[in-house]
């Protein structure tokens, strides 16, 4: 007598405990770049917001980041780290987006943090700059509305955002460490901005 086909199949063990992860994003992240957000940076270990892999090296390699968009269209949030070259430095303490204004016109250095919008026609039409500081090898150019440029042409009056930065964010490599700012810089428009050392006060 023939036995009866089995016709069903056992369910599988019970799959180990696996720690949670970041809900993956890489797709997003390989065209628009990663995401730093400077509030759960941990010391020495910044990592992507939106998929948690490690970028922003300080060993020569190149990083993708993304522009922010909740800080682009409603403000950043600045704090001041420095005090140099006749400017005050802000930072945004969530995407490291520089803000270099000259301490004889800056409206808001009694202030420690202070939301500003950003100048939408700076970014369209270009930034009328001003030469801040030799430094790094670079030269500093500072707009009036607060974004700097590190950039190696000696001159300039106005900076642009090429379109491949526009449309998808920066490649960045690191610059310098000034006291909690990492700083870095795009390769392509001379950008910067930082990440922040949780741990340093």
């Amino acid at each position: 007598m023939q036995r009866p086909l089995v016709t069903s199949v056992a369910a599988p063990a019970a799959p180990a405990v696996v720690p949670p992860v970041a809900a993956p994003s890489t797709g997003s992240c390989a065209v628009f770049g990663h995401e730093i957000d400077n509030r759960t940076v941990a010391a020495g270990n910044p990592r992507c917001r939106r998929c948690g892999q490690p970028f922003l090296f300080e060993d020569g390699r190149v990083s993708h980041t993304r522009h922010v968009l909740g800080c682009f269209l409603r403000h950043h949030t600045y704090i001041r780290i420095d005090r140099r070259a006749g400017h005050n430095e802000y930072m945004c303490v969530r995407c490291g987006h520089p803000l270099l204004l000259a301490v004889d016109d800056d409206p808001h250095e009694p202030l420690a943090a202070f939301p500003k919008r950003v100048r939408y026609l700076c970014g369209v039409f270009g930034h009328a700059v001003h030469e801040v500081t030799a430094r790094s090898g670079f030269i500093e150019y500072g707009c009036d509305c607060g974004h700097s440029f590190l950039l190696a042409k000696e001159g300039l009056t106005r900076v642009t955002h090429p379109f491949i930065c526009r449309v998808s964010g920066h490649r960045v490599a690191f610059v310098e460490q000034r006291g909690r700012c990492h700083e870095h810089r795009c390769l392509d428009c001379g950008h910067t901005f930082g990440w922040m050392d949780a741990d340093a006060g």
